[in-house]
């Protein structure tokens, strides 16, 4: 917000860098709201909105009861794919870079594990980066 102006000062958005007329309660090329001025209610926004609430159950149980195999553990051949793509994953990104979980910057990723190693080695997993990634990792 830019800050609140007397009646002879102009000021600069800090959003578009416009000026701001003296007087003026938001930016006339952006619209920001200058500082002191009062904001509109947006519903959802600025206030609640009466319309987005839900009621005590709604969304949260299914009215139908739920299948048991559907909220069932995976399986170990589900859970032995699953170890193999991680362990493809830390191959192919061996001394690459990938984003961090946060999302805010990208992070070296190192050497694969023994274990990823020792994988593609034996050929229980696929070798994502070619013919000879196992020799190139030692």
């Amino acid at each position: 917000m830019v800050r609140a102006m007397t009646d002879s000062s102009t000021g600069i958005c800090p959003w578009c860098s416009t000026a701001i007329p003296a007087g003026a309660a938001a930016c006339p090329k952006c619209g920001a709201a200058v500082e002191g001025a009062a904001v509109p209610e947006i519903p959802g926004v600025t206030v609640g909105d009466p319309m987005a609430s839900l009621v005590a159950d709604e969304g949260l149980v299914p009215k139908a009861p739920i299948a048991e195999e559907a909220i069932r553990p995976p399986t170990d051949a589900v859970r032995l794919e699953m170890r193999k793509m991680e362990l493809e994953a830390e191959i192919a990104n061996a001394g690459g870079s990938v984003m961090n979980p946060t999302g805010d910057e990208t992070i070296v990723v190192g050497r694969p594990s023994r274990e990823a190693i020792e994988a593609l080695k034996a050929g229980l997993i696929d070798d994502p980066a070619g013919a000879d990634a196992a020799d190139t990792l030692e």
